[in-house]
């Protein structure tokens, strides 16, 4: 459980903090309506823009974390 607690951690840190600066800056120009982030930078992404791609990785790291994190919770449930 310690493992998954530093993986947080670093993972706030590293890509945490940066999305959020990255994302203030973007929502005060009025860059998307509200519900519209995930096609914004997707669509920043592929047309190559570093901040969305930053944005677009940082989103899949945080899905595949949560992913690991309930996979490593159901194991330990049902194996002790």
């Amino acid at each position: 459980m310690i493992l998954i607690q530093l993986a947080v951690l670093v993972f706030v840190i590293l890509f945490g903090i940066p999305s959020q600066i990255i994302d203030f800056k973007h929502r005060r120009k009025g860059a998307y309506l509200p519900g519209n982030e995930w096609d914004y930078y997707s669509t920043l992404s592929k047309t190559g823009s570093l901040e969305g791609k930053f944005m677009m990785w940082s989103a899949y790291g945080g899905i595949s974390l949560i992913i690991a994190t309930v996979s490593y919770l159901g194991y330990r449930l049902f194996t002790t």
